[in-house]
């Protein structure tokens, strides 16, 4: 075992995933926590799934597929639920000429090979497929068969439960239907007549099944006990947390609860961490745009700005860019509301602004924890984003998040905190904007003849223009999962007089175009002509808020 720990570690060295420090560190975490070299090297984030993936793939002399590279065959899937596929560790790919090609977390388990056997009748090809790939095929193709809400309130017709409404199974649905069906938010909203449950997919609401107004209180309490929340508790908001198991992984909720006319209005926020932090190259980014951002990573000091409205996925994009960073040798710290995502060597803090503990607060005590790298979750006030400042020019390299429209518009909001234009000018160190779109269903999409307004959008060039036309997958939206649009504004040497003496975003804007800026609009223009999403996605979160004159002359 010692050998094959050591020879893994010796062919990561030679394809450059590791360094000498970083694989001793490793093994020295190994010894103590008694687990697998290449689990250790994943779990530390020395090294990727694939790349450890990559190497058990070579052994057995196997491809190493992507999921990006499968499409689920309905026939095939027809004959395994979740629990065979989990059990196993497998996702059938294909049956061509009457052989079955299989994708196998571990294909050298000759159990989990004849229980694969057993149930499709055929010889196999095996291929090699990493755990978070397996879980995201599981997800998209087999979802859990649970008990939906509408099924259990249709049963109160016919099953006996005398006086007492099933709270804990409703709840336990809502939570677990919205789970399963890819949703981040959870919209709980009493009426006078019902109580309307919704979920946001993809970014957009979606209408689910109403719960009777006689049961939202009994609901609500129940949410509240799991959310460590006062349930006498009804004329002030209140803010708490949940955690479920779901499918071997954790996935915690932030809940908020309002008082309205009609009673307290629920939100929770799904932040699934079981698929864990995702890296630079899986995040759709353009080499353009990733290389930069790798280099920003290796900087000594300065600050770094994500901008995007709330749910834009910036947090996810901030995880990736610290993923980088080399912890082995540097300090790098968080600062945080609430802590999404935990990674190896990282020190995390959660504020609580009920104790007095704010962004401000922790960013203080923080400095004086002689950290390389900072992270602060989001910059809201003049003191924090003074501080992020500060804390930049003495040495540190600083992450954090702002709320503007784009990139650009990054600087006129830091002098509008109180921030003067001369300390951005010695600070920034660059902007990237983000949106998210809903991807185009990879089942149903079809090439399309672009209208004359999409022509126009994409500048007479279509490319490889596809919609979805709407499938079970996708639940007919012909959308299913979202993509980043961004751009990076990286200042430079051009634009430090306009930076000191204020921000004039039209000369600001015509220098960094000058440098290679490309706006979102264009991001949005390469991925429609990839085939990923449509000119109505981009339009829709990239809009304007002032009409323009073809849109003013149509009213």
């Amino acid at each position: 075992m010692a050998q094959t720990r050591v020879r893994i570690g010796d062919r990561l060295l030679e394809k450059g995933v590791l360094d000498q420090r970083k694989l001793e560190v490793a093994i020295k975490e190994q010894r103590r926590a008694h687990r697998p070299l290449g689990e250790i090297l994943v779990s530390l984030g020395f090294a990727s799934e694939e790349d450890v993936a990559g190497l058990l793939a070579e052994d057995l002399g196997l491809d190493l597929v992507p999921a990006s590279a499968i499409e689920g065959d309905g026939e095939l899937l027809d004959r395994i639920d979740a629990g065979f596929a989990r059990r196993t560790q497998s996702f059938p790919i294909a049956l061509e000429d009457g052989v079955l090609r299989v994708g196998c977390v571990d294909p050298d388990d000759p159990a989990l090979i004849s229980e694969i056997r057993q149930r499709f009748p055929f010889p196999l090809i095996l291929a090699v497929l990493t755990e978070s790939d397996l879980r995201g095929l599981i997800s998209k193709y087999l979802p859990e068969k649970e008990a939906r809400v509408q099924t259990i309130l249709d049963s109160l017709s016919t099953e006996q439960f005398g006086d007492e409404f099933p709270v804990e199974r409703v709840t336990q649905a809502i939570l677990l239907d919205a789970i399963h069906r890819g949703a981040t938010d959870i919209h709980v909203e009493p009426e006078e007549r019902i109580t309307r449950v919704r979920y946001r997919i993809d970014g957009i609401l979606q209408q689910a099944e109403n719960l009777p107004r006689a049961a939202t209180d009994a609901v609500i309490s129940r949410l509240k006990i799991l959310s460590n929340l006062d349930i006498s508790e009804r004329r002030r908001p209140q803010d708490g947390r949940l955690r479920m198991v779901v499918n071997q992984g954790n996935v915690d909720m932030r809940v908020s609860i309002m008082p309205t006319a009609d009673g307290e209005n629920v939100v929770l926020r799904i932040l699934d961490t079981s698929g864990g932090v995702k890296r630079l190259n899986q995040l759709g980014m353009e080499p353009e745009k990733r290389l930069p951002l790798l280099k920003i990573t290796e900087r000594s000091h300065g600050l770094f700005l994500v901008t995007g409205p709330t749910g834009s996925g910036k947090t996810t994009t901030l995880y990736a860019l610290l993923a980088e960073v080399d912890a082995v040798h540097r300090s790098v710290a968080t600062v945080e509301d609430p802590v999404e995502y935990r990674l190896p060597l990282l020190r995390q803090s959660q504020v609580e602004p009920g104790i007095g503990y704010t962004f401000l607060q922790g960013l203080r005590a923080l400095l004086r924890q002689d950290p390389d790298v900072i992270l602060v979750g989001e910059i809201r006030d003049h003191e924090t984003a003074s501080m992020a400042i500060k804390a930049s020019m003495t040495g540190h390299l600083v992450f954090s998040t702002l709320h503007t429209n784009s990139a650009l518009g990054a600087i006129p909001r830091l002098t509008d905190l109180g921030i003067e234009p001369y300390l951005v000018e010695d600070a920034l160190i660059g902007v990237l904007a983000q949106r998210l779109v809903r991807r185009i269903c990879s089942t149903c999409a079809e090439p399309v003849e672009p209208t004359p307004h999409e022509l126009e959008f994409l500048l007479g060039d279509p490319g490889q223009m596809k919609k979805g036309k709407g499938c079970q997958h996708c639940g007919d939206s012909g959308y299913r999962g979202r993509a980043a649009l961004s751009e990076l504004f990286l200042p430079d040497e051009s634009m430090a007089e306009v930076l000191r003496q204020g921000a004039d975003l039209v000369e600001l804007r015509r220098l960094a175009e000058a440098s290679g800026f490309k706006d979102m609009n264009y991001d949005g223009r390469l991925k429609v002509q990839a085939g990923i999403t449509t000119v109505e996605e981009v339009e829709r979160v990239n809009r304007s808020h002032r009409l323009s004159k073809k849109e003013r002359e149509n009213l």
